[in-house]
């Protein structure tokens, strides 16, 4: 019992010193990619209210009554499927995609609030399942309609990252729940397809991969920003130029939400690079270890599914960022800016 309590503060010590870092080292690269002047603190301060409020819903969700979380997992599911249907019809257009709702100036993107909440229902739905979910019908076909809905509203968005990231971590709550993977197979295969011939038909994504197979010859036009990213990495090298001495953060697209993590690359090299990839790979293994200890099945797949977004997302990010995959538009968890996106990771790390 010691043995276990003493298992769960270290990992809960873990998470808690990995997440304090990340974003104290997302604030100081923030105001360090947006100087000088007005802007860096106009977007700082944005981040710290961001920190502020997430921080605040963090405590409240460890403060409150644990029965209470499962017991709002639907009525969120429904919010957020009404927020992302809005979103559609109503909200602004930024960069493309309408994804934003904006409420007394103050924007936010449905998309962050509908990730907690889907794993939250999906936790709800297979911990109720019990041994059912061994079946096709309650399996397969009832949490494809839970994950389907809400991944479908992001797709069209069109968030197809965060769509992806999503799925697969509802992909692997399935499994650790116990589906048989047969089932899975036939509908698997049916959903790349359909995934593939929508990308196909779809020019911003297929320019977009044509870049990253062929970035030289499109790094002036639709690989210009991979190609910036690629040439900051390798300014930076094994050990990095110093901090604030990049000279490519004046020529990436959004360095500071998107592709930070080449400026990091630039500034603190290779070995920052990883000891940023071990600090993820720091929360995962904190959020398995916590989801092992979990009091009941709810608990350990809701942990395990967040603990996989968190990680999944970081890592998508990482790889986009560095050319190992085409551009989904996924921002690094706790660094980049974004203020709904770093409430809703704090509250799923209070959820942790």
């Amino acid at each position: 019992m010691n043995e276990r309590k003493s298992g769960l503060r270290n990992a809960a010590l873990m998470l808690l010193g990995c997440t304090l870092a990340l974003t104290v080292f997302g604030l100081v690269m923030l105001y360090e990619v947006a100087s000088p002047g007005r802007a860096a603190a106009s977007v700082v301060s944005r981040q710290v209210v961001a920190l502020i409020l997430g921080a605040a819903g963090a405590g409240l969700v460890l403060w409150a009554d644990y029965g209470w979380i499962r017991r709002l997992a639907w009525p969120l599911y429904s919010l957020a499927v009404g927020l992302l249907a809005y979103a559609l019809v109503w909200g602004r257009v930024v960069n493309g995609a309408r994804r934003w709702i904006y409420v007394a100036g103050v924007g936010f993107q449905p998309s962050d609030f509908a990730k907690v909440a889907l794993l939250m229902a999906l936790a709800a739905y297979c911990s109720s399942a019990g041994s059912r979910i061994t079946s096709f019908k309650d399996g397969i076909l009832k949490p494809a309609l839970i994950v389907g809905l809400v991944t479908l509203l992001i797709f069209v968005e069109p968030d197809w990252g965060t769509a992806l990231i999503l799925g697969l971590a509802a992909a692997v709550m399935l499994l650790v729940a116990g589906i048989r993977l047969r089932y899975a197979l036939i509908p698997s295969v049916l959903l790349t397809i359909a995934v593939g011939t929508a990308l196909c038909y779809n020019g911003l994504r297929m320019e977009r991969i044509d870049s990253w197979l062929d970035l030289e010859s499109t790094r002036r036009v639709v690989g210009y920003q991979a190609w910036q990213a690629r040439l900051a990495f390798a300014s930076g090298g094994p050990v990095g130029l110093g901090f604030s001495a990049s000279t490519q953060r004046a020529f990436v697209p959004e360095c500071q939400t998107d592709f930070i993590f080449a400026i990091i690359g630039e500034e603190f090299g290779f070995l920052g690079s990883l000891l940023l990839l071990g600090a993820f790979a720091m929360i995962l293994h904190a959020g398995l270890r916590i989801a092992r200890e979990a009091p009941d099945r709810f608990g350990a797949l809701l942990v395990t599914g967040i603990s996989f977004l968190l990680a999944g997302q970081a890592l998508c990010n990482m790889a986009v960022v560095s050319g190992a995959l085409p551009n989904k538009g996924l921002t690094l968890p706790f660094v980049s800016q974004g203020g709904s996106n770093l409430m809703m990771m704090l509250v799923s790390v209070g959820v942790l």
